[in-house]
């Protein structure tokens, strides 16, 4: 793999980047890109960040997040590079995936252990978030860290880490924290954009969604179901079904945590979480991944069908 100071340097010599977040773009993915594609004008290099799905609207309080564009008819031949950011596999850069694979000069910068290397050129470090691993990009190049760039890089670490929760955080991780917030992050406003703030129809969703959890092998697998129909009858979107699982996951006795969202007739997206099981390998049986205590998938069907098909497969990892 190449070298955190090799990338520096190949970055610096291209002329043009197009910078894409993943699909149902987070706060690291948007952070990340945010944060690089301002680095990158610093230094002479024309950025843009793209992504294939709209920006949810509790980021839009961030300047940069207005300004990424959902809908291209350009030619991406005209940047030098383009640049994956925290997307574990190609499939992730949605209605984009193509032309990134076209393209012959391409990188991804991720964190994720399942990630594919489907890019030309791959930084992978598996860190609590992506968002670490531009800021010690950004680092590197010797770019001086603004007040705007610490606010974006310190988005992406605290939203990964579940708000310095989750069992992913590390020292080198508040390390990175400390210092974004000497360089201007506010940490608090940051917090109640990303974690607090809810509209009315959220929360009602939420009250819902958390009343109707089904409990699977004795309490140690637990499910949260969110189906077209409870969008329909709250006004929620189905983006504002982040952090969902998270609450799940602080229920007496769960071991492993499932959040099944229906997104269209007979399909959904499953976030996995775990205190310990592995559940990047049980979302990979349905072809999804990402880390080890925390990742996604998709599966098709009748929605019991779908929910049954989940449980064995995590009743396959709990240790007895």
């Amino acid at each position: 793999m190449i070298t955190l100071f090799e990338l520096s340097q190949k970055l610096l010599k291209e002329k043009s980047a197009a910078l894409f977040c993943h699909a149902r773009p987070d706060g690291d993915t948007i952070g990340s890109a945010c944060a690089l594609k301002l680095a990158l004008k610093v230094k002479g290099v024309a950025a843009q960040v793209f992504c294939t799905d709209p920006v949810p609207e509790k980021y839009l309080f961030l300047e940069e997040a207005n300004k990424i564009i959902t809908e291209y008819s350009g030619n991406f031949s005209e940047f030098s590079a383009l640049i994956a950011i925290d997307n574990a596999e190609i499939t992730r850069l949605g209605d984009f995936a193509e032309a990134f694979i076209k393209h012959k000069n391409t990188y991804s910068i991720d964190h994720h252990s399942s990630n594919t290397r489907y890019a030309k050129i791959n930084y992978v470090e598996s860190r609590s978030s992506n968002a670490e691993n531009v800021f010690a990009l950004i680092s590197e190049m010797g770019i001086a860290i603004d007040a705007e760039m610490a606010n974006l890089l310190a988005l992406g670490v605290m939203t990964d880490t579940g708000g310095f929760r989750h069992k992913n955080v590390s020292a080198q991780t508040f390390y990175d924290a400390a210092r974004l917030i000497s360089f201007g992050a506010d940490m608090n406003n940051l917090y109640f954009h990303a974690f607090t703030r809810q509209s009315k129809e959220r929360a009602k969703l939420f009250g819902k969604t958390m009343t109707d959890i089904r409990y699977f092998n004795g309490g140690r697998i637990a499910v949260a179901s969110v189906l077209l129909k409870d969008f329909k009858n709250t006004g929620a979107k189905q983006e504002e079904t982040e952090g969902f699982i998270d609450f799940v996951m602080g229920v007496d006795g769960v071991e492993v945590g499932a959040c099944v969202m229906e997104t269209d007739s007979n399909k959904f997206k499953i976030s996995l979480r775990s205190k310990g099981v592995d559940v990047n390998a049980i979302a990979a049986v349905f072809g999804g991944g990402g880390h080890r205590l925390a990742s996604g998938c998709k599966i098709t069907g009748d929605y019991e069908e779908a929910v049954d098909r989940l449980v064995v497969a995590i009743s396959k990892y709990l240790e007895d």
